[in-house]
């Protein structure tokens, strides 16, 4: 199971666009904030397209949860902006937030750099910033089959 991980679009609805477009055969897109607007659009525009979302630090009067949880192909997946789990200063507040919940992964954006790297048997990845605005666009692939997943960072 493919799955397209997207962050930081802030206003680059064409950028998201073009993402989901590339990665057709993805089976979810999980949107980890900063934009969420433009994922809304696309949700509208896009009925049938299953996007998982949370909203981050610029998402201001929105419903979406700051942080969720997905099981996909025997992977449970915790997925956050990371702004209230201090990213920018490390990810060991993250990774703990996501053992204490069984995940074995994290997902989460907010620093605008890809990431991957593991702390605790917990994997953490960042796909970076989506937005095209200010520089190249960034996103993530999870490919997940029979409990365990693979991370890919790939340019728009």
């Amino acid at each position: 199971m493919k799955l397209l991980i997207v962050s930081d679009t802030h206003g680059d609805v064409r950028a998201l666009r073009r993402a989901v477009d590339r990665e057709q055969d993805a089976a979810a897109v999980i949107f980890l904030g900063d934009g969420l607007r433009d994922a809304e659009t696309l949700q509208d525009e896009r009925p049938a397209l299953r996007l998982y979302t949370v909203r981050g630090n610029c998402d201001l009067a929105v419903s979406a949860p700051p942080f969720a949880l997905a099981p996909f192909g025997g992977v449970l997946f915790f997925y956050t902006h990371g702004h209230l789990y201090s990213v920018k200063s490390g990810l060991t507040e993250l990774a703990g937030a996501a053992a204490q919940r069984d995940a074995q992964a994290a997902l989460f954006g907010h620093t605008h750099r890809p990431a991957l790297e593991e702390q605790n048997g917990v994997l953490l990845f960042n796909p970076g910033a989506l937005s095209t605005l200010s520089g190249e666009g960034h996103y993530g692939i999870a490919m997940v089959q029979d409990g365990t997943v693979a991370f890919e960072h790939r340019k728009l």
